[in-house]
């Protein structure tokens, strides 16, 4: 550390020593933590040689009680400070990172992944710790997302039983009720959205149920345990609303981004605070290098986990290694569950249909006066769906025929 402290009462250099954090900063190849005013006198307040507290992506560890270990002295502490927002330039680490958080994340708790570029994560959709975790189909996601909204609700609604049976005065977080954490991962946003945005009219979930979503998950995650992570290279206003964006957090930069991105990132601020990308230290090129700040606060100099030599690690293969921790439905406490209720996703893959197919025996359902009850499917629908499908084959008779025929033998 170092600090700089400059006394004030007026004095002729009074309001060159209130601006003059920036110009130090620079001065020294420091990076700026903050200021202090004490009595008469400005102290500015310096880190020096950041890098020394780079950690390896495998040694990234997390708890409730610490975060998410980043590096040495920094924690990403979810709990606190929910959601996260990294924006990283082409080359800058971004994918590295996101997958040395998966190091700590998927030992804690549950993990959803949406790959919109069908890229870097979709590899993993076989692993046992991921399996039916990795959506990269658009529809799908958006529907994932929206699933994922009703999961937090049910949670809220175990929560508020559980607390009421406690006697509890007060509701308190996910972690006192024995609920692990999920966090949903969305790498590449800006490519999400728009292509949400150009699903067809004739889709099964449209642009504003996938943002609707989104904006519920940002806003009440914190207290369930639903943790955003949001990954971009640049921070743009029509990709991201202030609605959702000012309740993320944490926010960092990873490489080359935009200065309208540091300054929509860490704002006013750190208005005065000289960001600078920095591609060599010495003769090494430097990847994984940016800024990270809790929104509202100073912004200070970052180096990402580094990627472990790959004779000693690799992701995928410490990935494979470990254990799944069960979909929420199976964390519930057996006594506190009235009925089990299963996601379109669970649907889709007991019954080993398309989403399409789904949505058009649900329609000819409601046309012969069938109800289906809503926020998800209960074992009772699951077993109509299954006879629809079981006489189609049969027979061959076409759907509509056949939910016809199965309506009229139910009581």
């Amino acid at each position: 550390m170092l600090s700089a402290s400059f006394q004030l009462e007026g004095i002729k250099f009074q309001e060159r020593f209130l601006s003059i954090g920036g110009q130090l900063e620079t001065m020294f190849s420091a990076d700026m933590m903050g200021s202090v005013d004490d009595k008469a006198f400005i102290t500015y307040n310096y880190a020096i040689d950041s890098i020394r507290g780079r950690i390896s992506a495998k040694d990234m560890t997390a708890t409730i009680a610490e975060g998410v270990k980043l590096s040495e002295g920094v924690y990403w502490d979810f709990v606190h400070d929910p959601h996260l927002l990294i924006a990283g330039g082409t080359g800058g680490g971004k994918t590295v990172f996101l997958r040395s958080l998966l190091v700590a994340l998927l030992r804690l708790g549950r993990v959803e992944i949406l790959d919109p570029k069908q890229a870097d994560f979709v590899s993993l959709k076989d692993l046992n710790v991921l399996k039916g975790r990795v959506t990269w189909e658009t529809e799908g996601m958006a529907q994932r997302l929206i699933d994922l909204n009703h999961q937090m609700d049910e949670r809220y609604e175990l929560m508020r039983k559980i607390s009421n049976e406690r006697k509890e005065k007060e509701l308190g977080a996910f972690y006192k009720y024995d609920l692990k954490p999920l966090f949903i991962m969305i790498d590449e946003f800006p490519s999400l959205v728009s292509a949400v945005e150009d699903l067809p009219q004739n889709a099964s979930v449209h642009y504003m149920e996938f943002m609707s979503a989104l904006k519920q998950l940002d806003l009440k995650g914190r207290q369930a345990g639903f943790y955003l992570i949001i990954a971009t290279q640049n921070v743009k206003a029509d990709d991201l609303p202030s609605t959702i964006k000012d309740n993320m957090m944490l926010r960092i930069t990873l490489g080359r981004v935009s200065s309208f991105t540091y300054a929509t990132l860490f704002g006013e601020e750190n208005k005065d605070k000289k960001f600078k990308y920095v591609e060599k230290i010495g003769a090494n090129r430097i990847f994984g290098r940016g800024y990270y700040g809790i929104f509202g606060g100073p912004a200070k100099e970052f180096f990402a986990p580094l990627l472990p030599d790959s004779k000693d690690f690799d992701f995928y293969t410490d990935f494979e290694s470990l254990p799944r921790i069960e979909d929420e439905k199976n964390q519930f406490p057996a006594e506190v569950v009235e009925e089990k209720r299963y996601l379109q996703a669970d649907v889709l893959e007991k019954l080993e249909i398309t989403r399409s197919t789904l949505k058009k025996i649900e329609s000819l359902l409601k046309e012969n006066l069938y109800s289906l009850e809503g926020n998800g499917y209960s074992e009772k629908e699951l077993d109509v769906f299954r006879k629809i499908l079981a006489e189609a084959e049969e027979t061959g008779h076409t759907l509509r025929d056949s939910v016809s025929d199965v309506v009229s033998t139910l009581d």
